[in-house]
């Protein structure tokens, strides 16, 4: 039976308590509890304790703990055992392959990998800039392939990163949810119309434009609740910035600040409806969650959302930074009862039928067979 190795670049070292579980690390997961029933061994190597790596002990998945850094031409010798440790992990693991779930984490690894002719695979779930790529890329062994979450992220990365990996190739696999966890309900029996928001506080995620729909939502009906799932990750004072626009637009009384949560499917099937304003979201794993438990999404029209949503159908598209349409799109979706429902099975159906581990498991084994040798 072949064994993939999987790196993963988080926890960080020293972190176990600010370590949380994010959409990277969650796929990671679902796509290691399917790898042995596909036939594939596994083992991970991550940098530091946290969530991720308690899930790997809850789930009995061997792995390594090695705080690896990006190899630094300018400290050769640091280097140079970066590269001899990565060698004795291989030597002792023996992967037919590597599967890096980031961009940049290659820079680390690469070296040992070619020295002993293994091939590798990088997953690219989020944005890299020009430089960062030069820099991950140039004057290193280059990648079999290159994983893209969506299609939006293949045609903006993938003319930058072709020019300094002109033999690799380059695959699209969406992200999966988990069935199990995820599952259709009712209409939420509440006296009150609960929409949310469910993501860390990085500004890309356009929380703003979330409690700007909440003011005008309350201009037409008064029986709402918004609910905002996440924190902010960096400690940039966003959560101070968000409940002070909320006090400025008078709905803080309605916007209700949740902090960080580890039910994240119970919380979807409280909601009534899921609201995703972010500006270029490279895939968007909360929306397919949300459609999993039936809960019609409202989404920016950027990135990989229209690849998710069926506007109209699984929920609404609507441009970046318009309040306005999301505020319309959801007073009409709430005020429709018979919409709902039809949106609510529309949406539970499109998420079995195109987002399941399953298949996402075999799409994924598919691109690990064309990229191992004979």
């Amino acid at each position: 039976m072949p064994t993939v190795l999987l790196i993963n670049n988080s926890p960080q070292p020293g972190r176990k308590e600010l370590a949380k579980l994010g959409g990277g690390g969650k796929s990671l997961l679902g796509l290691l509890g399917q790898l042995p029933g596909k036939g594939w061994q596994t083992h991970v190597i991550v940098p530091g304790e946290g969530q991720f790596t308690d899930e790997l002990i809850r789930m009995g998945i061997s792995h390594d703990i090695y705080p690896f850094e990006p190899l630094d031409p300018r400290r050769p010798l640091h280097a140079l055992g970066t590269v001899l440790t990565w060698r004795r992990l291989l030597r002792r693991i023996r992967p037919s392959l590597i599967h890096a779930n980031g961009f940049d984490l290659s820079r680390s690894f690469s070296l040992a990998a070619a020295s002993l002719r293994i091939p590798y695979i990088t997953h690219v779930r989020f944005p890299s800039t020009p430089k960062g790529i030069r820099w991950t890329l140039r004057g290193f062994p280059k990648p079999a392939a290159f994983i893209f979450n969506s299609h939006a992220m293949m045609e903006q990365q993938w003319p930058l990163i072709e020019a300094y990996a002109p033999d690799s190739r380059a695959f699209v696999a969406h992200n999966a949810v988990d069935l199990e966890q995820f599952h259709p309900a009712p209409w939420p029996d509440s006296d009150r119309l609960r929409i949310g928001i469910i993501a860390n506080f990085a500004p890309f995620k356009r929380h703003e434009d979330f409690i700007r729909m909440a003011g005008e939502m309350v201009k037409q009906r008064q029986d709402l609740e918004f609910w905002i799932v996440g924190e902010d990750t960096q400690g940039t004072g966003r959560r101070e910035t968000l409940q002070q626009l909320a006090h400025e637009l008078g709905v803080s009384e309605k916007v209700i600040f949740l902090g960080h949560r580890s039910d994240i499917p119970d919380i979807l099937r409280q909601l009534h409806l899921l609201v995703v304003p972010s500006e270029f979201e490279p895939f968007g794993r909360v929306v397919i969650e949300a459609m999993a438990c039936g809960r019609p999404v409202i989404g920016s029209n950027d990135g990989g959302i229209p690849e998710i949503i069926d506007h109209g159908k699984t929920g609404y598209l609507v441009g970046v930074g318009d309040a306005d349409g999301f505020a319309r799109c959801a007073l009409d979706v709430l005020g429709d009862r018979d919409r709902w429902t039809q949106m609510n099975a529309a949406a539970g159906l499109a998420a079995r039928e195109r987002f399941s581990l399953d298949a996402h498991v075999d799409q994924i084994t598919s691109i690990y067979r064309q990229i191992l040798p004979a």
